[in-house]
């Protein structure tokens, strides 16, 4: 009788001390896709959809969080891009401009994740751009 209670009193403390697969899934990397765009022009009126993808772990798995993270433009004069994920040329100038997708995580805590992507903004020579590519 009491091997049966050492063997129920050990498997009672490694459910308790060891990581369950209940746990929630810890996000490890994002991906944005597509991973560059080029604009022919500076035009505001174009614009392209990205996605971002997280990549997690504790069981492997992969999911559109493209609305839950935050979206940033490293030259915001070349392209921005909205919460949805929308990017467009703003107008202004002609380049290229890096675009982050960055979502904080509780595991560990205060955690940034980053996925980015390029996009290029071409435009007609007159405006000081580059010629669009043939």
């Amino acid at each position: 009788m009491s091997w049966n209670v050492f063997k129920l009193t050990v498997i009672c403390f490694a459910v308790l001390l060891l990581p369950s697969c209940g746990s929630s899934q810890r996000l490890v990397g994002i991906n944005v896709t597509p991973a560059t765009v080029t604009f022919g022009s500076a035009n505001p009126t174009l614009n392209a959809q990205l996605t971002a993808t997280g990549v997690y772990t504790h069981p492997p798995a992969t999911k559109d969080i493209t609305t839950q993270v935050t979206w940033a433009s490293s030259i915001a004069g070349v392209a921005v891009v909205d919460s949805t994920g929308k990017l467009s040329p703003t107008g202004t100038d002609c380049g290229i401009s890096n675009i982050t997708a960055s979502l904080t995580t509780n595991d560990p805590t205060g955690n940034v994740i980053t996925g980015t992507m390029m996009v290029t903004v071409n435009g007609p020579s007159a405006d000081g751009c580059p010629s669009s590519p043939i």
